[in-house]
């Protein structure tokens, strides 16, 4: 019995698995891969250890609220203890005891070594990025984003993203300054088991031009908590 043309071409296309059913909107891979980097928008808090090429250490204790309101407050070493970071929506400030005021910096200034402050204080990629869908034949493992600011008062102008996936779990990111400028390259690691979720516990910064510069993150203690709003209050930074 002959099979006629449409049913041959109906036959053919049941064969073929459906793109547009297996592929993902890229915002959406970047919010699955936001969930790997922290606990996504659930209140809490957690420690961030900071060590350069030369071994000197940095710790910081963050007070996360939502992604719109944190306070970041330096534990060590013990000179610059009390300093304190606190951001709300895209504004920041910083506070230390010796100037005893409240101060507004930009989330792309550096806080040490290769680590801005939008680096602790904002992480959530997707709230604050446009993604596309970058081509890569040779790498047939991981998506590959583009990142672009959908504001100016972002950390980053555009970030170029490489996910996992089979987990879409975060593997590294190239960011650049809102001028084009690529200014790093982070790379996600040590992923463990944090509130249910497999996360990345380590983040290493290093200088797109100079290399030797780095910058290692470790992200440790996350413990659920509720805050009070006067804990973001601004004024209270103020003494």
């Amino acid at each position: 019995m002959k099979m006629s043309v449409r049913s041959w071409v109906l036959s053919c296309l049941l064969l073929v698995p459906s793109l547009s059913l297996a592929e993902i909107a890229p915002n959406e891979i970047v919010k699955k891969a936001d969930l790997k980097r922290g606990l996504g928008n659930v209140s809490h808090s957690f420690n961030v250890s900071v060590s350069d090429q030369d071994n000197k250490k940095e710790m910081f204790h963050v007070y996360f609220k939502d992604v719109n309101n944190t306070l970041t407050e330096q534990t060590e070493p013990e000179r610059a203890r009390g300093r304190k970071l606190l951001m709300k929506d895209y504004d920041i400030w910083m506070f230390t005891p010796n100037i005893k005021k409240a101060i507004r910096i930009s989330l792309e200034q550096k806080l040490t070594g290769q680590v801005s402050n939008g680096d602790i204080a904002r992480t959530n990629y997707a709230e604050d990025y446009d993604a596309t869908m970058l081509e890569d034949k040779k790498d047939t493992e991981n998506y590959h984003l583009d990142l672009r600011a959908k504001n100016k008062k972002v950390t980053y102008g555009r970030i170029e993203y490489v996910v996992s996936k089979k987990e879409y779990a975060p593997v590294e990111a190239t960011f650049f300054a809102l001028s084009g400028k690529p200014l790093k390259r982070a790379k996600f690691s040590d992923f463990k088991n944090i509130q249910g979720m497999s996360r990345s516990t380590k983040m290493v910064i290093t200088d797109y031009l100079q290399k030797d510069k780095q910058s290692t993150l470790i992200f440790q203690d996350h413990k659920p908590e509720k805050f009070s709003d006067s804990l973001f209050n601004k004024e209270g930074l103020e003494f």
